[in-house]
């Protein structure tokens, strides 16, 4: 069912001004409301037939005190939306002294993933190091998943990742495997769109997104490190940053399964939005299991940040 759900503040809030300031994590009491997204246009981005496909959504608008939640507790598989847990937790890592992002990682031309690793053409011969910014950069706006793996190992391996968030305080976000196994492991369909591994709910994506936004998972210096990629990922052009009126940035990540037999793996847009007086909106948008084109997923996303963005969730 949908619902509006009125957002009240425990005290003053204040907009976090990117590494300037820090806004308060809100607290939320919940209020029935009108319909924002029709029937039809979930259906839409679900496609016909799509039995045991899902759309979950879960936007907070910190300056209206809103949200509107749809399917936010259940689970769907993150896809490249894990690139940025993934690069948490390793400057978690960092700010605890345990490792540098100016540290150099070697990368071999012969260990990239075959699977979407724009990396392959900035190896120099055989091998090349990359400084683990660099690496991060390239997980987060190319969304590569060469990169990605490399950081989850340097991590001390997926549980690893899952351990570091947990004591961040992100609940309900599971790194389970690598790229190098995932990705082939969505093959087989109807398994995969069940499994919980490597999955997150709208609900826990748009905590923890608020968190790393208010300074509350790094340090000033990190967090501005990740926010710039975040802004500067160019993919999912078409998702929530299409619905986003003049003026407004998006600090996000992105995350596309495959088509198996014409059924989508997965679809996803989260971040946070920001308007020219610094007015945050936070997004986390999920299709899994989709029969319908892409353009019909993407425009989902749109329409429920330009509804946000109106002020009409």
């Amino acid at each position: 069912m949908f619902r509006n759900r009125l957002v009240s503040f425990a005290g003053a809030a204040l907009m976090l001004a990117i590494c300037t300031g820090v806004a308060p994590v809100m607290s939320i009491e919940q209020a029935a409301g009108a319909r924002a997204i029709s029937d039809a246009e979930i259906e839409r981005a679900r496609g016909k037939g799509s039995e045991g496909s899902e759309v979950g959504i879960a936007v907070v608008d910190t300056q209206r005190k809103k949200q509107f939640f749809y399917n936010e507790k259940k689970l769907f598989p993150m896809q490249s939306v894990c690139k940025l847990p993934v690069s948490i937790a390793i400057l978690r890592l960092a700010d605890a002294g345990k490792l540098s992002v100016k540290d150099k990682i070697t990368v071999r031309k012969a260990d990239v993933l075959t699977i979407h690793s724009p990396i392959k053409k900035a190896i120099k011969g055989k091998q090349s190091d990359f400084s683990i910014r660099n690496l991060i950069t390239r997980s987060i706006c190319d969304s590569d998943n060469t990169t990605c793996d490399i950081l989850i190992s340097r991590a001390g391996g997926a549980a690893a990742v899952t351990r570091l968030l947990e004591e961040a305080d992100v609940k309900g976000v599971r790194i389970d495997r690598p790229e190098g196994k995932l990705q082939p492991d969505s093959l087989k369909i109807e398994t995969f769109l069940s499994d919980p591994r490597d999955t997150t709910t709208p609900e826990a994506m748009v905590d923890l997104l608020q968190k790393l936004y208010s300074g509350k998972l790094l340090s000033k210096k990190s967090t501005a490190l990740i926010l710039q990629d975040m802004f500067n990922c160019q993919t999912g052009q078409n998702r929530i940053k299409a619905g986003l009126p003049a003026g407004w940035t998006l600090a996000h990540k992105t995350g596309t399964g495959r088509d198996v037999s014409g059924q989508n793996a997965g679809t996803n847009d989260v971040g946070v939005a920001v308007g020219p007086a610094g007015e945050t909106i936070y997004f986390a948008i999920f299709v899994k299991g989709s029969k319908a084109k892409i353009e019909a997923r993407e425009a989902l996303m749109a329409k429920v940040a330009a509804k946000a963005c109106a002020g009409e969730l």
